[in-house]
Parts: structure tokens; sequence; C-alpha cells
């Protein structure tokens, strides 16, 4: 009885060894198949997604719609403003596993000059990013010497990132109307004005941006109404605009 007993110890031993080694053959054998996809060139953010899910993602998309502004592109030389829309296109890449070819899919953010943007889409993630100090420029150039400059945009109707209102948090108002965001800028860096979000299902999208005065954005952050804010900055000047029809 002991002998059997023996017997039936030793055998389940080896049986629980050999899970073991199977295991851990199957675990090498995983990590060699992610070591043999190819590195992704790293020179712009990559997302497994279509719009950012991260505050992260997103100043990282911000980052490089703001460089696109800067770009050598010929579309955008001699512009007295650079602007530019930014958008996550769909790329796949093609891997060897074991012999066989797939598909592997991600996002890269492209640019592109914006008024070569006729309309823009229902649902589809975009970014706007405009040279600041090219719109001051523009307006009234002396300004430039000034050390802070006060501004409020608005856009209509509403489509700001929840993720974008995590970066100014004091600067920001939604309405179901539309989004309105006021500060001081100092002129001295370069500063941009960055407008982020999916696109609203309905017929244009609107951004207008109104050159104020200190105690006009504390005004305008104490309100609750946007008809409200719409009707005290209607006596400053828009110093920037874009508007474009939205399709589905």
């Amino acid at each position: 009885m002991n002998i059997n007993r023996k017997y039936i110890i030793i055998f389940g031993t080896l049986i629980l060894l050999l899970v073991c080694i199977t295991g851990t053959v199957t675990y090498y054998k995983e990590k060699e198949k992610v070591a043999q996809i190819p590195d992704v060139k790293q020179s712009d953010p990559i997302f497994f997604q279509d719009y950012p899910v991260s505050l992260s993602r997103l100043k990282d998309f911000i980052s490089f719609c703001n460089s696109g502004v800067f770009s050598d592109i010929e579309e955008l030389k001699n512009k007295k403003i650079k602007e530019v829309v930014c958008t996550l296109e769909a790329k796949t890449k093609k891997v060897v596993l074991e012999g066989k070819k797939l598909l592997v899919g991600s996002y890269i953010p492209s640019f592109s000059p914006l008024d070569s943007i006729i309309s823009f889409k229902t649902d589809r993630y975009v970014g706007i990013s405009v040279d600041l100090k090219d719109v001051v420029r523009e307006y009234d150039s002396s300004l430039l010497d000034k050390d802070k400059l006060y501004f409020c945009s608005i856009s209509e109707p509403s489509w700001t990132d929840p993720f974008y209102l995590q970066i100014e948090p004091k600067q920001n108002l939604i309405f179901d109307r539309g989004d309105v965001c006021c500060g001081g800028i100092k002129m001295d860096k370069i500063p941009f004005m960055n407008f982020s979000g999916f696109i609203p299902d309905a017929e244009f999208l609107s951004n207008k941006l109104y050159l104020v005065d200190e105690q006009t954005v504390s005004e305008v952050m104490n309100k609750q109404s946007f008809s409200e804010i719409k009707e005290i900055l209607k006596d400053y000047p828009i110093i920037w605009q874009m508007e474009k029809p939205i399709i589905p």
C-alpha cells in the first residue's frame, strides 16, 4: 500500500514538473513573437485609437499640431497667419510572425493647412493650432511689444475634448451652445491657440478670438450664461475667426 502511494506521489510530481516546463517554454515563445515585431518609427506620436484617451496623449497630439505650424511644407510658406488642422489617420503596417504576414494597425497624426480644409466631417477627431503671434501681428504689430495680452475665444457649437479642460481648467467654460476660453498669454515666447475635440453633429463649426483686457477675462469667467458672455464680447474686436461647414 505504501509502495503504491510512493509511486502516485512520484507520478504526480512528474506531471507538475511537466506542466511547469510547458508553461515556461510557451512564455518564451510568445516573448520571441513580440520581439519579432519591427519597431515603429517614433518621430511622431502613435495612438492605438482614433482619438487621445489620456491627458498625456492629448498633450502629444497638441505638441505635434503646434510643430506643424512651423513646418516647411509649401502650403504654409508666405502665409500671414500660420494655422493648421490636425487629424489622426489610420495606418497599417505589415509584420511577419512565424512566417505569417500580419497587419498591425495604429493611428498616426497628420496636419494640413487650415485654408485647405473646405469642410469638417461629423464625429471626426481634429485639432486646430494657430500661431498667435501671427494673429496679433496682422491685427496690430505694436501689440507684440506688450508683455502680456488677454484673449477670449468662443466656439460654436460645443466640441471641446474633456481632457483638454484639464490643461487649463480655470480658463474654460462649457455650455450646450458653445465653449468659452479666456486668459492672459505672454508674448515673449511662442504663443499658440489650440482647439481639440470631436466635430459635432451640426451645420457648421465656428471659432472666434477676441482681444480683451484683464478685467473682462475675470468678468466673463464668472458668468454662467452663454448669452451673457456673447453680449459682453460683442464690444471687443474679433482678431481671428474660422467657420467651416460640417458634413455627415
